[in-house]
This record gives C-alpha cells, structure tokens and sequence, in this order.
C-alpha cells in the first residue's frame, strides 16, 4: 500500500525505476508517506537508525560496500541539520548519497510554524545538485516533480559521484499524511542518459527500440551552420530510420533530407500533427521560433522526445522527456545509423509534411501582401481592429514590415550571414525562400530585445568578406543604438531598421482592445527617428516610407559601391504590420492549406474534416472572392 500523496508517490516511482533500493530511515512525521510506502514494497530494504547523523554515516558506509546509490530520509527541520557531516564527509569522498529531506508547506516558511527552518539548497556547499519539490496538485507540477527527481537522481553519478538532495514539502494533515491506502504504485516517467563510453549495453537497447518506431521526427533547434560531417552523419541516419528532419532557417541545417517545417507548423494544428503520429521526437540544437514545441506538448502523451545535449543536462522542451544522449549530433546520428545498417526510411512521414508544405507555396507573395489584411478583418476576432482612417492596406503603394522583409529575402546575396532581432523580425523572415548559403542567426536563447545589433556587428566584424545583414525593429534599435559607435564596424553591415512606432509584439499579443492604454507604457509608442544618430556615426542612411520608395532605396541598400555602413530606416505602422502578419498566418492556416487539402489523398486522410470546415467558413464569409 502507499501513499495518495502525489510527490512522494512520484518520488518512489522513480526510486524504483532507477533501482535504488536501500534506504537509511529516523524516526519523524515529515517522511511518514514515504516511509510507510516503501516499507509495505518488498523491492527497498529499509534500515531504522534515530540519530540522522549516524544515519547518514551508516547509508555512507553501505554505499561504499555496495558500490550504488543508498538513501537516507528524516523529517523537518533541525533533524535535516544533523545529515551535514556525513553529507560533507560522502562528497570529499564522491560516494553516492541521496538526502531525502521531509518539508512543511513552504507558504509557511519564516511565519512561526513548528518544526520549519529553510531547507532548500541548505546542503548546496556538499551536494551536487539539491532540489525541492513541488506539491502537485495540477499535470503541470506531476510534469514539473518528475523531471526534478530525474534530475537529481541522475545527477548522483554525473561526472564523478556524490551526495544530492531532493526536499520533498507535504501540506496534508496528519490522517493525510498517514493514509497509505493507494493499493497500486503509479509509473511514472523515468528518464535516462546515455553518455559515451557508458553502459553500452544501454545505447544497443536504444537502437533497438528506435528500430521499431514507425515515425521518427527529428527537430533541430537553431545553431551555427552544421559541417559537412554532421550532415553526412544527418543523412544517414534519415535513410535507414523512417524520420523527418525538420528544420528552420535558424537552424542552419542543409543537408539532403532536411525539410524546412516552419510554415506547415503555421499551417496545421496539434490534432493533425497527431494523425500523422511521430511516436519518437529527437530533439538537438538551441531554442526554435516555430509552433511545434507548442504543439508537441499538446500530443505528448502520445509519444515520447530524446534530446542530445553535449552536457548531458536535462533538457525537456516537449515535457515527454525520456531519454538524454550526452554526446555530439555528429556522434549520436552516425551511432544509430551503424546500428541499423539494413534500416530503410519509407519517406511516408517525410512526403506527407512535403505534401503539406507544398500546399502552402505562395507564388504571388507581392499581391497576397497587398491583400491579406483583408482576411484579417474579415475575421471577427480582428474586427475591433479597423484599418486606420486615411489609409488604404490594400493599396499597391502601401508599406508594411511584412511586404519590406519578403523584398529584402529576394534580393539577400548568396552567402551573406543574416541576423534577424527577436519576434516579429524573426517570424516574418522564415516565411519566405532563402537560399541555403545564408547562414541566419537570431538572439532567441533569451528572447532579449537589448543586444541583438551587438551580437549582430560582433559577427560581421569576424567576417569582413561577407555581406552581413541586419533585420531590427525600433525599440530594439533604440536600446542598443550606442553599439553602432563602436569604432571596428565595416563596410559590410546593412540594417534594416522597421520603425513602426513602438513594439508590436505587443499588439500581436494583445491590442488595444484588451488594454486601451497600451501605447503609454507597454508598447513605448513614440515619433522617433534614428536617423541624426545614424549619420553622427558615419553611417549611410536611407528611408522609405510607402513601397514605391522602399522599391528604389532597396538596391542602394543591398550595394556595396560605398565604403560606409548603411542603415535602411522604414517607417510603418504597429497596428497594420500585426493585421497582415496576423492575416497572412491565417491565410495559410486555413485557405491554402485546407481549400486544396482534397486534391492530394494523403494530407486528405491527415486533415479530414477539420482544416476543410475552416476554409467552409471563409467561403461562407464571403472572403474567398478576394482570391
């Protein structure tokens, strides 16, 4: 029998599962439901020592002796002080040790509750990694309790051995505290890491299990662009596993069988992705700007993710999390491909995201720019967002930041590097082809607006030789503007700078019709212009305010006749850039993804009725006459 108590039911789950079976206990109240759990389980050997730092001392000696991690578990409070010296005395010894701390309700920490001192990271001079858990009460905390006790557990034989802490809070009462009534154990998830050179009976049984996945997807986050080697190993891997590579231009992954998934990610929802039925998600590389980590949380009870991190740390984006390969992408692809050398890719999953993809192709992206806002306030949701009085968004002549990056993308040089600011700058430029020598980076590890023309000169500096390229919104521009002063910058550097008069990510987000005062101190809206500041910098400027102009600055943007830096300045407006890149996703989303779904049998058996009844709505509203 065991507790109800979630967070010690899921801590010896995974005791269990991670094969840790001696436990040192003293007497106390805090750990009564873990107690109580294991030693009703014949799998735990307990042993009953009162004083915790004998305690502490004999789970060192066991330990030694039986060469594997040995728990100790002790109530709340000064009972926690008394582990200290084995504790100290197993890290300078690198022995295994895991400190199970029993915890009040940490609301109650410092507000004069018996038995409760602070006891988080009290151990963190002699232990390896020390965590609290949460108390569970949602999926989002059983998710949350899980990957820490991983973390910790694992952590006991990471990189040399050593004591670590796992604090556990119960609020229950005391009959709570008491019951041990669940006749059954919960499984939870384990997680595994497999480091090179290691249990390589275990990274065989991985293969193994890979062989049999019907659908491999393999996400790659951003990076610098991948070698020759990585690619090779890449390809190899996708020939003889039934996969998908999917990749975004952050990624700077161009190999044979990569497929740039960012605008199906746009187009379909988590449903359909999991009718197509990945049931393995290897994951490598920095963060990614697409909405497939959203939707591979929605369906990841239906698979499972594995994600390689040359540390090994745990890294869980999709919160299925089951294994971690510490080890290279180059390392991990060319293991598993040696592993099955009669494997052969089917290519189903790959023709069907093919096939979805191509369903979105756009050819007439100058006119769909001009006509998108359409869409958008065809829509009731946008229908508090009507177009701004005197202006026509329909207009051949009228400028948005959607339709200036689509023109910059068409005209980039072939091996430029291209650097895009956070957010809107970022997600407009993966809509549209660019060629695979151009190599893209953004600040999206912190999603920062401070330093991205920092970072950005910082590398066209290293590259003297290159065209290098700058896309930036104003209050990123404006935060970082004392970079373009630094005295190294070359001739190369072209920024396009889209002043649309504050942040727009805000209106993306939530508008003036949900926080009517959002230009005060939200979206910072202002009048300014960079251009006095750009000049005193010995910087060339041009400007553009409607397309025509964009149309005749863009060549002397792109130029390299004049041996000075050149800032692009446009100038548009927040409001209107969100209802065309809001229009434009909406568009592909449902018009030219689901309209033509029919004609190819195999999205048809993917999609189904739900992207089709979207397009019926629109057809419906009337809004398909404007294509």
């Amino acid at each position: 029998m065991y507790t109800k108590i979630k967070n010690v039911q899921i801590l010896v789950s995974l005791l269990k599962q991670h094969n840790i079976r001696h436990l040192v206990l003293s007497a106390g109240t805090r750990h009564v439901p873990l107690a109580h759990s294991v030693e009703n389980d014949e799998f735990f050997k307990c042993y009953s020592i009162v004083d915790e730092r004998s305690a502490g001392y004999f789970a060192l000696g066991l330990a030694k002796e039986l060469g594997e991690p040995v728990a100790i578990a002790c109530t709340s409070s000064t009972a926690t002080c008394n582990y200290v010296p084995p504790i100290a005395e197993a890290y300078y010894q690198k022995v295994p040790l895991l400190v199970l701390t029993g915890d009040r309700d940490p609301y109650l920490l410092d507000q004069l509750e018996d038995q409760m001192i602070n006891q988080v990271d009290m151990y963190k001079n002699f232990c390896k990694k020390c965590v609290s858990l949460p108390i569970v009460e949602t999926e989002k905390d059983i998710w949350y309790c899980q990957r820490l006790i991983n973390e910790a557990i694992l952590e006991l034989d990471h990189h040399g051995k050593g004591p670590v802490q796992i604090n556990f809070p119960i609020n229950q009462s005391i009959e709570d505290i008491a019951d041990a009534s669940v006749p059954e154990l919960p499984m939870y998830n384990k997680i595994e890491r497999c480091e090179v050179g290691k249990a390589q009976e275990k990274w065989l049984e991985k293969a193994a299990k890979l062989k049999k996945a019907k659908r491999i997807l393999v996400v790659c986050g951003s990076a610098v662009p991948a070698s020759e080697s990585l690619k090779n190993s890449m390809d190899a891997f996708a020939e003889r596993y039934n996969c998908v590579i999917s990749t975004e231009y952050l990624s700077n992954v161009h190999c044979k069988n990569e497929l740039n998934t960012y605008l199906v990610c746009e187009a379909i929802t988590a449903n359909v992705l999991k009718k197509m039925g990945p049931d393995v998600v290897i994951f490598f590389g920095g963060n990614f700007i697409s909405r497939i980590k959203v939707m591979l949380r929605v369906i990841k009870d239906t698979c499972e993710s594995w994600v390689i991190n040359d540390d090994g740390a745990i890294v869980d984006p999709f919160q299925n999390l089951t294994n971690v390969f510490e080890c290279s992408p180059e390392y991990f692809f060319d293991f598993f491909a040696e592993a099955n050398p009669k494997g052969k890719n089917d290519r189903e999953l790959h023709d069907e995201f093919v096939c979805l993809r191509d369903k979105i192709n756009m050819p007439d992206v100058d006119k769909l720019a001009q006509r998108v806002n359409q869409l958008a306030i065809g829509d009731a949701k946008f229908k508090k967002l009507p177009p701004p009085e005197g202006k026509d968004l329909l207009s051949e002549n009228y400028l948005s930041a959607f339709l200036a990056i689509y023109k910059l993308s068409k005209v980039i040089p072939n091996d430029s590097l291209l650097h895009l600011s956070i957010l809107n700058s970022t997600r407009i430029m993966q809509m549209f082809d660019l060629d695979n020598s151009i190599a893209v980076y953004s600040n999206i590890g912190t999603d920062g607006i401070d330093g991205s023309m920092s970072t950005f000169l910082g590398q066209s500096i290293m590259h003297p030789d290159k065209q290098c390229f700058l896309v930036i919104g104003d209050l990123s521009f404006f935060y970082d503007m004392n970079s373009i002063g630094i005295r190294h910058i070359g001739s190369n550097v072209h920024i396009l700078l889209v002043n649309n008069g504050g942040g727009a990510e805000f209106y993306f987000s939530m508008g003036p019709e949900r926080l009517p005062n959002i230009d005060m101190h939200i979206s910072a809206a202002h009048q300014n212009s960079a251009k006095n500041w750009v000049l005193s910098n010995n910087f060339r400027y041009l400007t553009a305010a409607n397309a025509d102009q964009f149309a005749e600055v863009l060549p002397k943007f792109i130029s390299t006749d004049e041996d000075k830096p050149v800032v692009l300045e446009i100038f548009t407006n927040k409001a209107d850039d969100i209802k065309v890149l809001k229009g434009f996703r909406r568009l592909i989303h449902q018009e030219n993804l689901a309209d033509k779904v029919k004609t190819n049998p195999v999205v048809q058996q993917i999609v189904q009725t739900e992207a089709g009844q979207s397009v019926k709505n629109i057809i419906k509203s009337g809004l398909k006459k404007f294509f």
